[in-house]
């Protein structure tokens, strides 16, 4: 089972990455394919064929984290990879499955193309500082999905959420490691409180996992709660 608070399990029919943004600069992906892949380096995105089928072969009803070592919307795969991605995730209806990515843009433009909403996917875009917030929010809001959500997580900054109570759910999470960068825990009570009077599923991950997370933080919600 995956050690990802908010998942059960990764699936990574792609690996490989290349950084966008602020938040990616401690990336913990790449840090895990500098211990393990060898000579491969992280920016060497590729596909993994053999690993599609991974989640028709699990019977049990299993929430999956979707390319938690890539980003599905990277611009090295080629779309119709995507789309077999997508048509696994169609086929294997048991499963929950959760996106997240960074590109929102090429997101939307290839669920444009399959123009078929999965009851079953649930999109989201990462977010880490007000910049982020505003660059990522149209193309997102345009994005047709079931169910919509947001990580607010490496939270390198207060972020104002006007505009974005469209979402369903939000992840809070601060940075973790030895390079981590320090957050302001009033961030996440902030974003709790902008949550919960939008009536919007809200969970914090953590808060740099050295730090205890506060009792009135606590709090570890889904969207669909009554449905999962």
């Amino acid at each position: 089972m995956s050690k990802i608070e908010w998942t059960e399990k990764t699936w990574n029919p792609i690996t490989g990455c290349t950084k966008v943004s602020a938040g990616c600069k401690n990336c913990y992906a790449e840090v895990i394919a500098q211990r393990f892949w060898k000579d491969r380096k992280f920016i060497d995105v590729q596909f993994h064929e053999d690993r599609l089928s991974e989640p028709l072969h699990r019977k049990k009803p299993t929430m999956y984290f979707v390319n938690s070592m890539s980003d599905l919307f990277h611009e090295d795969i080629h779309g119709q990879n995507i789309i077999n991605i997508l048509e696994i995730m169609k086929e294997a209806k048991q499963h929950i499955f959760q996106v997240l990515t960074k590109r929102p843009e090429r997101m939307k433009a290839i669920l444009d193309f399959y123009d078929e909403v999965l009851p079953n996917v649930w999109y989201g875009i990462s977010i880490e500082n007000q910049a982020m917030a505003r660059e990522r929010l149209t193309a997102f809001r345009e994005t047709k999905a079931h169910i919509k959500f947001v990580s607010y997580e490496p939270a390198l900054m207060e972020v104002s959420w006007d505009d974005y109570e469209f979402i369903n759910w939000i992840i809070a999470g601060g940075e973790s490691g030895q390079k981590k960068r320090i957050n302001n825990i009033e961030w996440f009570r902030l974003t709790r409180d902008w949550a919960q009077r939008n009536k919007i599923a809200f969970f914090m991950k953590q808060i740099d996992k050295v730090q205890e997370i506060p009792e009135d933080l606590m709090i570890r919600e889904y969207p669909l709660q009554n449905s999962l």
